[in-house]
Parts: C-alpha cells; structure tokens; sequence
C-alpha cells in the first residue's frame, strides 16, 4: 500500500472522530458546508456554487418535507463501517 493511500485513509478517519464528535450540531454544520462550498465555487465557476446553493435547499426541504428526500445521506455510524470496510486491515 503507497503512504499516499495511509495518509488520505488516516486523514479521513481523523475528520470522520472529529465529525462523530460533533454529531450534535448536525443541520447548522451542513448548512455551513454547503454555503462554503458555494462561496469557495463562487470566483471561478458560478455554476459550481449555483449546485452548492441546491444541496443547501435540497437539505432544507428534506428537514421540512421528510417524504421528499429521495436521497439517503448516511448516518455517521454507516460512514465508520463503510470506512472500516474499505480501509480493513491497512491502518
């Protein structure tokens, strides 16, 4: 395995604690991930964060309109057993 691959794999795990930690402040954390993104789209491709702003609004009307949310986001749980599938035995 290259130290590239260790380094993303225990990059995303070290994000993923901090992430399980803060499980509390879900909904006003993802509306900042997605206003960032769009600001960070925003000076070289308006589209880019046009798509951002989408997600944001697509995740305000899941909240609102629970029946509408065609798309599962995943708990913070299904991300750790996904993540220790993938990674296995290599960290």
């Amino acid at each position: 395995m290259s130290d590239a691959l260790v380094k993303v794999l225990r990059r995303f795990e070290e994000q993923l604690t901090r992430l399980e930690s803060e499980v509390a402040a879900g909904a006003s954390h993802w509306k900042a991930v997605h206003l960032h993104k769009a600001l960070e789209a925003l000076p070289d491709d308006h589209a880019a964060a046009d798509l951002h702003l989408d997600e944001l609004d697509r995740a305000e009307l899941a909240h609102e309109y629970p029946e509408m949310n065609a798309d599962h986001v995943p708990t913070v749980d299904e991300i750790r057993s996904r993540f220790v599938m993938v990674a296995g035995g290599m960290l």
